[in-house]
């Protein structure tokens, strides 16, 4: 499963809904577990602010999918139509569902 480019695929779907999202690795060295630790903060303000602090891409696709949702939920019901269907296969065949 190619993560990195599920979250990039989603990342720019958001983007294109107006929503820009910022990521941020930091890596620490973690005692109890003896090894490197990567840290994933994602933004939509300013990077200096606290942003939401994830140790899994998979858990961060996982919120980014959420969002999506979210956002494609409320733009139907913004528009007043059901009939998504061809966008939301355009979606699927380019991967971002």
């Amino acid at each position: 499963m190619n993560v990195q480019g599920k979250i990039n695929n989603l990342l720019k779907a958001l983007r294109q809904q107006g929503i820009v999202y910022k990521i941020n690795t930091q890596q620490f060295y973690s005692e109890s577990q003896e090894r490197l630790c990567t840290k994933l903060i994602l933004w939509e303000d300013h990077p200096n602010q606290d942003g939401e602090v994830f140790f899994s891409k998979v858990k961060l696709l996982k919120y980014l999918a959420e969002k999506w949702k979210e956002v494609n939920e409320h733009g139907k019901a913004a528009d007043g139509e059901n009939g998504g269907a061809e966008a939301d296969n355009e979606r699927k065949a380019s991967g971002i569902l």
